[in-house]
């Protein structure tokens, strides 16, 4: 038997690694540069983290119109072009004398972020990539963990020794010396590009003819961005977008004031946000190779059954184990937010307008994420404790499982129809 070549895809996921680590994760830090930077300027903590609320919203509203644009420009132009501005941004913090030159660096790192984050990254991968999509996707995903892991320390021995102004510049440097080069010398646009066809798994003859003909009739053609938004399936991958992203952001920005209110330390309560992270970043990988392994309705159960969970074990969070707990499924729930969209939209409709459709879906759950924490602290505000709010996710997580797992068996039945 021939042995099977190495793919160039495998070199787009470490690329989209790199990219990931240096563009998302070193963006997501801003947790270590609350106190110094409020204490310095003299802003409120909530006048500060709200950049990063201008960013989401700004970059939300964007997706659509980036969705269109890949497919009528080079990604690996859009790639560099997106995270030069974005890794300037971070370096241009360090020269903020008042609350809205933060905001306006902000809305123009959201006018761009598009062109460099999670929705470029699934787009490319799915080019690449026929088989072991979930794993590939992961794999290139769990950048935005990793490149936090490395920054937060690496940045707060910056702000101790020499002040949060040089610890913005730092990042925004060290995040142009990996991106710069990563993107010129290994991005590719498509296969097509460098005379390769996408990752496929050599199958039988008969398996190939099935593949091929569904192959056909879905991924290839597949549906137009209109015809996609009359079939339930959108519909309801647009719910199951929208709830996961509410499941990954709001118990994230809520967890350790819980935890601390409800008698535990904050050295504690920091602790389970790490354990968090840490299920995050390999939760991707894992979750990524489940939905290879067993498929969209198995892999779409667990993450069901994670978010379920999370609820579960904070509401329980009295009990010695239960924040530990609640710290592991924050992480596997919250991993399938960037996977899903990705997955679930090839998988029912293939690639002919997959980032336009993709993009409206990653819009919705852009503004998912931006409004679930605020409306959980304003629930908190309004009662005085979080107990409705975990209930509230509770409702949510079931709406979300159903909601995937309803669109798979209709899916299922289409592709019989075309199979046969």
């Amino acid at each position: 038997m021939e042995k099977k070549k190495f793919h160039y895809g495998w070199i787009i996921v470490i690329a989209c690694l790199l990219v990931a680590i240096a563009n998302i994760g070193f963006h997501n830090t801003v947790s270590i540069y609350v106190r110094p930077v409020t204490e310095d300027l003299g802003f409120t903590r909530g006048e500060f983290t709200f950049f990063r609320t201008v960013t989401g919203l700004t970059s939300a509203f964007l997706m659509p119109f980036f969705g269109r644009l890949i497919t009528k420009v080079s990604i690996k132009k859009m790639m560099f072009f997106g995270t030069f501005i974005n890794g300037l941004s971070l370096a241009a913090f360090g020269l903020s004398q008042n609350i809205w030159h933060f905001y306006l660096i902000a809305f123009g790192a959201g006018l761009f972020i598009n062109a460099s984050n999670f929705l470029i990254i699934g787009i490319l991968i799915n080019r690449w990539f026929e088989d072991k999509k979930g794993i590939a996707l992961g794999i290139a995903f769990a950048g935005s963990g990793i490149g936090a892991a490395i920054m937060n320390p690496l940045s707060t021995l910056v702000i101790e020794a020499y002040g949060w102004r040089n610890a913005f510049f730092f990042a925004g440097a060290f995040s142009l010396m990996i991106l710069i080069p990563t993107i010129l010398l290994l991005i590719k646009d498509s296969p097509e590009v460098v005379g390769l066809e996408p990752y496929r798994i050599i199958k039988s003859d008969t398996t190939e003819k099935i593949d091929a003909k569904i192959r056909t009739e879905i991924s290839t053609n597949g549906m137009a961005l209109a015809d996609a938004k009359k079939t339930p399936q959108f519909w309801l991958l647009t719910i199951a977008i929208f709830a996961i992203a509410l499941i990954a952001a709001t118990p994230n920005a809520h967890t350790v004031p819980y935890l601390i209110d409800i008698g535990y330390s904050p050295t504690l309560a920091s602790a389970v946000i790490t354990v968090c992270m840490i299920f995050l970043t390999s939760g991707k990988i894992l979750m990524g190779g489940a939905f290879d392994r067993f498929g969209v309705k198995i892999g779409g159960l667990m993450l069901g059954i994670f978010s379920i969970l999370v609820p579960i074990f904070a509401l329980t969070a009295h009990l010695p184990i239960s924040p530990w707990l609640l710290g592991t499924f924050m992480g596997l729930s919250a991993s399938g937010f960037s996977l899903i969209g990705n997955i679930y939209v090839g998988k029912f409709f293939g690639q002919k307008d997959f980032a336009l459709i993709l993009s409206r879906l990653a819009m919705i759950g852009t503004l998912g994420a931006a409004f679930g924490p605020p409306v959980m602290g304003l629930a908190f505000d309004l009662l005085g404790n979080y107990i409705l709010a975990w209930f509230v996710l509770l409702a949510v997580a079931i709406i979300f499982t159903l909601s995937l797992l309803i669109a798979v068996k209709l899916d299922v039945n289409l592709k019989k129809e075309i199979s046969t």
